[in-house]
């Protein structure tokens, strides 16, 4: 099992804190889903073709799309902001879902 350590984090950082709603499930082949995961920077067409899903509402709710793989037990949750790449990333395990 692995985690992420922070250094010298504060409350905000260990908790989570932003509320989300899942407008759409992306499921990308094994390739595609490592990519994702090593460059979420990256320009992506599956990014470029939902971006009017992802937004920030007026209550500061984050809309978003769930990038997952069957191969994986965790996804990431992607909020672009009208870009083509993953401005916003959360990494998220399915069972949480």
């Amino acid at each position: 099992m692995k985690v992420k350590f922070l250094r010298k984090p504060t409350r905000e950082e260990l908790l989570p804190q932003d509320e989300f709603v899942i407008e759409k499930e992306v499921i990308l082949d094994n390739k595609s889903f490592q990519e994702f995961s090593n460059l979420p920077l990256r320009d992506y067409d599956f990014i470029e073709e939902n971006k009017e899903l992802m937004y920030f509402d007026g209550l500061g709710i984050v809309h978003c799309i769930l990038v997952k793989c069957n191969d994986f037990d965790y996804g990431f949750l992607v909020n672009s902001s009208g870009y083509s790449y993953g401005r916003y990333v959360a990494y998220i395990p399915l069972k949480l879902l």
